[in-house]
């Protein structure tokens, strides 16, 4: 089904609705970890009209006789009304329309239906309601968990190799550059980088593009060249087939976007996730892998992803997008809102058995983490080209932006990181894992001693 014939469909439901006509009071129940058969009987109640799932809560559309018994119920707090638009928090600087709530991480808008309608052709950031109700989804709440592994003895290894607190110097030091698109500090950022790369063992190169004026700063800034550093680490058997483990390298700040004024560490977004990639690379130095990876940091991400964006024209114009059998993203991993080591794992809901594999990966390597996984994928992050393209891609963060103030702050520095390390660390643990697997591993080390 095309996406404009999907928008049409849950435009069509949520037409079909009274609530649209008349509207629905809606409250967000606290469903945390309550398991699958008391989720269903929430669902189930009678006043309830309709449910969405995101993760840790629960939006539910309630007869307006039923509300105020809802609303008395502890762990239950009011929403927004019906003719919802889901965008992802991280989206809130594309538009001007506020949101009307704030639920599991994502930001709830009431859009009129000729929005729902044509939305998609607009450009507008966001989705309707998936017609399943399903926005993301705790582990814990799923009827059958995938079951954990057998942890194998080189698998083991590597995880043992991820250093948290050698991530968090990583993150801190590329945190003291101003890595603006527009900054002359981002080409010292990018050189750093590149040493991390080749201090890996890594082939370090720069992929480098234009980046022009319309990109949502007043005044324009005058076009800059820039570049994604890369590092790749050959496959033995099979070095045409890739595997790109990617995440971005520049910052914002709110107050100015040009990279000449006010500062813009971007600690968690994203020196995180870039320090998230450099400590993947270190983590598979010592080892051979039957196909490439491709370990790379794309600037230009915060004015609309060109960085990833260039780079995956430029496979598409050589032929070699095929090369790339899956895509790997770290944006924001460590900030931990809720205590629980919250962290997401979104695809599409065409990469489903992706998501389960990393779940899986968790649950063997990373069991502290706590998994939500979510199939509202958006053009929020840098794996969004790589899946339009056909590309199995995985987005791997935390759950808590929508309550990092710090968010395209001058205050994003890394001692405003809530459980850094620990969460950073069960996620790089999850990703290795399944690099290990997507990779294959052929000798643990190259010395052949193991």
């Amino acid at each position: 089904m095309s996406r404009l014939r999907y928008l049409l469909l849950v435009a069509c439901l949520f037409a079909d609705k009274p609530a649209i006509a008349e509207p629905t009071p809606t409250v967000i129940v606290d469903i945390a970890g309550i398991g699958a058969s008391r989720l269903a009987e929430l669902k189930r109640e009678t006043g309830v009209r309709w449910s969405a799932e995101f993760g840790q809560e629960l939006l539910l559309g309630i007869e307006p006789g039923a509300l105020r018994d809802w609303q008395a119920r502890p762990g239950v707090r009011p929403a927004a009304p019906e003719e919802l638009w889901v965008r992802g928090h991280v989206c809130a600087h594309q538009t001007q329309q506020p949101a009307l709530s704030r639920v599991g991480g994502f930001e709830l808008l009431r859009m009129p239906p000729g929005t729902l309608r044509h939305a998609a052709l607009a450009g507008v950031a966001g989705h309707p309601l998936p017609a399943d109700g399903v926005v993301s989804r705790e582990l814990r709440n799923e009827a059958t968990q995938k079951a954990v592994l057998g942890a194998s003895p080189q698998v083991q290894a590597l995880v043992n190799g991820i250093d948290a607190e050698r991530w968090f110097q990583t993150m801190s030091l590329l945190a003291g550059y101003n890595r603006n698109s527009f900054s002359p500090a981002l080409g010292p950022s990018r050189d750093w980088i590149l040493s991390a790369f080749e201090g890996a063992g890594l082939d370090p190169s720069v992929f480098e593009y234009i980046l022009s004026g319309g990109t949502g700063c007043t005044p324009a800034p005058p076009a800059v060249t820039i570049g994604n550093p890369i590092g790749v680490k050959a496959g033995v058997e099979t070095p045409g087939e890739w595997v790109v483990v990617g995440a971005h390298y520049d910052s914002r700040n709110s107050v100015r976007c040009d990279g000449t004024a006010n500062p813009q560490p971007g600690a968690n977004d994203n020196a995180s996730g870039c320090a998230g990639v450099i400590e993947l690379a270190r983590a598979f130095a010592t080892v051979e892998t039957r196909r490439s990876i491709l370990f790379m940091c794309f600037s230009g991400e915060e004015q609309g992803l060109w960085g990833s964006r260039r780079y995956v024209e430029s496979l598409q114009a050589s032929g070699d997008i095929g090369r790339v059998v899956h895509m790997l993203n770290l944006d924001m991993i460590g900030f931990d809102a809720g205590g629980t080591l919250d962290a997401q794992i979104v695809t599409s809901n065409a990469q489903a058995a992706w998501a389960a594999q990393y779940a899986a990966a968790a649950g063997t390597y990373a069991p502290e983490l706590n998994i939500i996984n979510s199939t509202s994928v958006a053009g929020n992050s840098d794996y969004w080209y790589f899946l339009q393209a056909g590309v199995p891609a995985v987005f791997t963060w935390e759950n808590g932006v929508a309550g990092y103030v710090h968010y395209h702050q001058s205050t994003d520095v890394p001692a405003n990181m809530t459980r850094a390390r620990e969460l950073a660390g069960g996620i790089l643990k999850m990703d290795v894992a399944v690099l290990a697997d997507v990779a294959g591993l052929v000798a643990l080390f190259r010395d052949g001693f193991e």
